[in-house]
């Protein structure tokens, strides 16, 4: 379980699929970031951030 298993459980009850996913940990803290491909991105946004998963934009990640 953890952060993972807890986000894919929101996206599984929204019935939102993940085509695929990376995962990495940042240099600095405790944090991972996880980048997913959904089939229904303008879905999965609202659902995650309604849930209180934080969602990065794109250029946030690119300046990590």
């Amino acid at each position: 379980p953890g952060g993972l298993g807890g986000i894919l459980k929101i996206l599984h009850e929204a019935g939102i699929n993940v085509e695929y996913m990376y995962a990495f940990v940042q240099r600095s803290g405790d944090n991972a970031i996880i980048i997913f491909r959904f089939d229904e991105l303008d879905k999965a946004i609202p659902v995650l951030t309604g849930a209180g998963v934080r969602v990065l934009k794109g250029e946030e990640v690119y300046a990590l």
